[in-house]
Formats: structure tokens, C-alpha cells, sequence
């Protein structure tokens, strides 16, 4: 199984386009420590996941509680230290305290909703705080 960068799977050279299996490849992506690769667990199913940029995306941003969705459906405080803008404009964090992860375009439209600028410092609005974006001025 492959991961695109778009975030899309293939199989066989087969882009996987059923709306649930999709899904539950998403929300299957797992890092197994014994084999240091990432797999997709979906019910007993287990396989192997080449992964060609990120494995995991960040799909939401929530202002009044300053955390993000993950791909895999699970939600973590946005760590605003790692956040970084790759050379195609596209933000980037780490997640799960270490992988990188690669926003939507939704989500990266809702992190900068929630960004205010004063002079040239930029400000993330986060649960009721506003914290300097020192990594993207």
C-alpha cells in the first residue's frame, strides 16, 4: 500500500477512491515500533504503508482549544514551536510528539483564520491565549 503526498492511497497501482475504505485507511495508519515502519490497521487487515511524505495530516484546527485533528481521527494540542511553512507554502508540524504531519488545505485556511499580526510579529489565537508564531515570521 502507498500514501501519496495528497494524501491519497494505492494499492497495486490502484488509487483507493471508496469514501469508507479511504476512510479507514486514514484512521488505520499506525507506526509499528517492532518493524519501524508504518502499517494500516484496519480490523484484522495489517499492511505494509510506503509512505511518500507524511504519514499522518492534520485535518482541523479548533481555536477554542487550541488542538488539531489528525488523519487517524485523533486529536492532540497544537505544538505552535514546530509549526513551519515547507517551500511550497504548505504548513507542517510534528504530531504524536514526533512525526511530521502536513495540513489539509482546509485546516491550514483554519490555523490562519485564527492568526492575528501585530507589526511583524504573527499571533495564533489557542485556547483563549494568543501565542507568538516565531517559526513562520
Amino acid at each position: 500500500m502507498w500514501l501519496r503526498r495528497d494524501g491519497s492511497f494505492w494499492h497495486e497501482g490502484v488509487q483507493v477512491t471508496h469514501p469508507r475504505l479511504a476512510r479507514a485507511f486514514r484512521r488505520g495508519v499506525r507506526f509499528a515500533e517492532a518493524e519501524r515502519t508504518f502499517v494500516v490497521q484496519v480490523g484484522p487487515f495489517r499492511g505494509w504503508l510506503d509512505v511518500e511524505d507524511t504519514a499522518f495530516f492534520v485535518d482541523a484546527y479548533d481555536e477554542p482549544t487550541g488542538e488539531i485533528q489528525l488523519s487517524d481521527e485523533t486529536r492532540e494540542p497544537l505544538d505552535p514551536a514546530t509549526l513551519r511553512s515547507d517551500p511550497d507554502g504548505v504548513l507542517r508540524c510534528t504530531v504524536k510528539s514526533r512525526f511530521p504531519a502536513r495540513f489539509t488545505r482546509e485546516a491550514q485556511a483554519e490555523l490562519f483564520a485564527a492568526i492575528d499580526s501585530e507589526g511583524e510579529q504573527l499571533l495564533l489565537r489557542a485556547n483563549n491565549r494568543r501565542v507568538l508564531l516565531s517559526n513562520l515570521s
